[in-house]
């Protein structure tokens, strides 16, 4: 028997796999901060932390400046 944690988004109730997911949603759907496009990558419009692929700065933003507060739902496959 697995168990497996989803996250459900408190806001629109998407349901997630990860908490990496969960973030990057966050940000792109539910927050008004967007990363900057840099010519190296991309960077943080709050603290300007840079990274080079979009999907680790969205967890970024998502995890350091966004309230979140997933539903966690545990299930059993």
């Amino acid at each position: 028997m697995v168990k497996r944690v989803l996250l459900k988004c408190e806001l629109c109730g998407q349901v997630f796999t990860s908490n990496s997911l969960y973030y990057q949603h966050k940000v792109l759907q539910h927050s008004d901060y967007k990363p900057i496009v840099k010519e190296d990558g991309y960077e943080c419009p709050i603290c300007h932390e840079k990274r080079k692929r979009l999907e680790p700065m969205l967890t970024h933003m998502g995890l350091q400046h966004l309230i979140n507060n997933p539903i966690r739902t545990e299930i059993v496959q």
